[in-house]
């Protein structure tokens, strides 16, 4: 079945010849030469093309895993991953999510700082410098879970809440694109007047979120607002 294919490039051949007309399909005859097919290259062959491919695709992975199944076993490494196999499994299993850690985090955080030399671009860095800290700390230590609090913060947990997605990406280019931007609001006290705190803004769509600066100078105070932030903000993800 072609959904057991799982080269990215014969996907891609599959998928192509799926849609293709016939001017694609002519396109394509060289890929599907490669792949084994014989016959006439065609719109009304697309079935037997994509059969072929499949085919191609398969045995093609089949001696590849014969030899390291091989290769493990002399060392007596099958075994050990048939007795333990989730252990194992992140080894093995492409997207397997591991979950993000401080350091990870951080370095998806782009940061939108004003003008150098300026004063909010200081104020900006020392946010940047306390954001380190707190998901640092956030790794050091395991919240004690609440009956109001159900969600551990965590470094995974947190940028979960920024963007949707806890874990580090598999694929090279997505981790390339795995970007967090961060703002900073240096005037909120001129959008909304007098007022005690602000909280973070988030825009999962965008990967953006925008910092209270003005409420968030001390460290005490940034891990205040983010953690009330945080907290208060999972109603809206479990509605």
């Amino acid at each position: 079945m072609k959904e057991d294919v799982c080269d990215v490039h014969y996907t891609s051949i599959i998928s192509q010849v799926d849609s293709a007309t016939e001017d694609k399909m002519t396109e394509l005859t060289d890929e599907i030469l490669i792949c084994g097919y014989h016959g006439p290259v065609n719109v009304e062959k697309k079935e037997e093309i994509v059969r072929a491919v499949v085919l191609h695709a398969t045995l093609r992975l089949v001696p590849l895993l014969s030899q390291l199944r091989d290769g493990l076993k002399l060392y007596g490494l099958t075994d050990l991953l048939n007795q333990y196999p989730n252990i194992y499994q992140s080894l093995f299993v492409p997207g397997v999510e591991v979950n993000a850690d401080a350091d990870f985090v951080f370095a998806t955080c782009n940061s939108e700082f004003s003008e150098k030399g300026s004063n909010k671009e200081r104020v900006g860095l020392r946010i940047m410098n306390h954001l380190q800290d707190f998901l640092q700390e956030l790794e050091s230590r395991e919240e004690p879970e609440a009956s109001d609090r159900p969600v551990v913060l965590s470094p995974s947990s947190f940028i979960q809440w920024l963007i949707g997605q806890g874990h580090i990406p598999f694929l090279p280019d997505e981790k390339i694109n795995f970007k967090v931007s961060v703002q900073f609001n240096h005037s909120c006290h001129i959008q909304y007047g007098a007022h005690e705190v602000c909280h973070p803004t988030v825009t999962a769509c965008s990967n953006t979120v925008k910092l209270p600066v003005q409420h968030m100078q001390t460290y005490e105070a940034f891990k205040h607002v983010m953690t009330n932030a945080f907290h208060y903000g999972q109603a809206f993800f479990h509605i």
